[in-house]
């Protein structure tokens, strides 16, 4: 029994080997897959290069100059490159930790299988759902392989002769690697969410594999040990800040546009769009959900350096945040994978494509906005 039918991948291959025909539909861009001239491919070669780059640089530099935090950052977040001693690294072997760590690991699976399966009766929605149903349980099993991986460490890795082996480096590489890569599929997710559900120009799409080279390159640098730390969980902090930039234009591709209401005598029972068949409640899942991780970067060392809590407790209670944080990204995902399977194609109205018109800006802001502030802090430092 196959989850997504041979045909259904055959008929709608989520990356076309050929320019699809522009049409003017709620594609969020005519042409997202159409091919594009040698100068805009450089162009998003050198942006995708710079992007990297930068928020890997960011992600080290962030915990250090979050005001009270610094000496805790500087306690917690030594580097390690693979290589731990006896007297700064941490790593918890309690059922706390790993246990929780198996709950993740099958909510996430089960949730990424709900994904897959969000279809309907109908074969050309099916089709045309399938890319975002294909990525949504990607990012899933991204976080269902890292928890499995992080589980098993914490519960046979117990020493640090252990934790000094080639075997530990790979399964943790499996662990943080996943994390670090997850930005590819959450890029991938908010292009599919555009597309569907967000107005023509509200958030800059570029080619389909910018976000794949972006995962690509953290996924290296976690590989070569340059998200390394003493205490191996800090790993896992830093590859979250790296995902940043996928977050806030996920965010953003479902955030940026007017919707409808639901009980509006406009819709038609039976022949409702897929924006109207997504509900409010899962809107506000997906947004909490994508951005709500965001406080375990200064939660962290404030836990393990200012509070009497074990490092299991610690591990438990940050694990629990997770279950909730991507259990309302599998959920509200599954909702909108629905809603595309179940409800008829949209024409983008000319009035919806004057919404948001200031949408791009606000994403390169907000991704560009905190980058300065850190070369501005490094040139200071430089100076000084």
């Amino acid at each position: 029994m196959y989850l997504v039918s041979k045909k259904e991948l055959k008929d709608n291959m989520c990356l076309p080997t050929e320019p699809i025909t522009p049409i003017k539909v709620s594609d969020g861009e005519t042409n997202s897959y159409s091919s594009i001239s040698w100068t805009t491919t450089l162009k998003y070669v050198l942006s995708a290069a710079f992007l990297s780059v930068a928020v890997l640089e960011f992600s080290l530099w962030f915990p250090f100059v979050l005001p009270g935090l610094t000496t805790a950052a500087a306690d917690t977040y030594i580097p390690a490159f693979f290589v731990y001693d006896e007297e700064h690294t941490k790593f918890d072997n309690t059922p706390w930790t790993y246990n929780t760590d198996y709950l993740l690991t099958i909510v996430m699976s089960i949730l990424a299988i709900q994904c897959i399966l969000a279809r309907s009766d109908n074969d050309q929605k099916n089709q045309r759902s399938l890319c975002l149903r294909l990525c949504s349980a990607s990012l899933l099993i991204c976080y269902a392989i890292s928890t499995l991986a992080g589980a098993w460490a914490h519960q046979h890795f117990t020493s640090v002769e252990s934790l000094n082996t080639t075997r530990f480096r790979i399964f943790w590489f499996v662990c943080v690697g996943n994390v670090s890569f997850a930005s590819c599929y959450m890029g991938l997710i908010g292009r599919e969410v555009q597309r569907h559900f967000g107005v023509t120009g509200a958030v800059p799409m570029g080619p389909w594999w910018f976000w794949p080279a972006y995962g690509c390159y953290m996924a290296l640098t976690c590989g070569l040990g340059y998200i390394s730390f003493k205490r191996p969980a800090c790993d896992i902090f830093i590859a979250g800040g790296t995902q940043y930039p996928s977050t806030f234009f996920c965010l953003g591709a479902l955030g940026f546009r007017k919707w409808p209401q639901q009980n509006s005598k406009k819709i038609t029972v039976g022949k409702e769009t897929s924006i109207e068949l997504v509900k409010p409640m899962y809107r506000a899942m997906y947004y909490i959900g994508f951005i709500s991780n965001a406080p375990l970067l200064p939660i962290y060392p404030i836990l393990v350096q200012y509070t009497d809590m074990t490092l299991g407790g610690v591990n438990a209670f940050l694990h629990t945040w997770l279950l909730v944080a991507w259990g309302m990204q599998g959920i509200s995902l599954v909702h909108l994978c629905k809603a595309v399977s179940k409800g008829e194609r949209r024409v983008e109205a000319v009035a919806e494509k004057q919404q948001y018109s200031g949408g791009p800006a606000l994403i390169y802001s907000v991704i560009l906005i905190p980058l300065a502030l850190m070369a501005l802090d490094r040139a200071r430092i430089s100076l000084s």
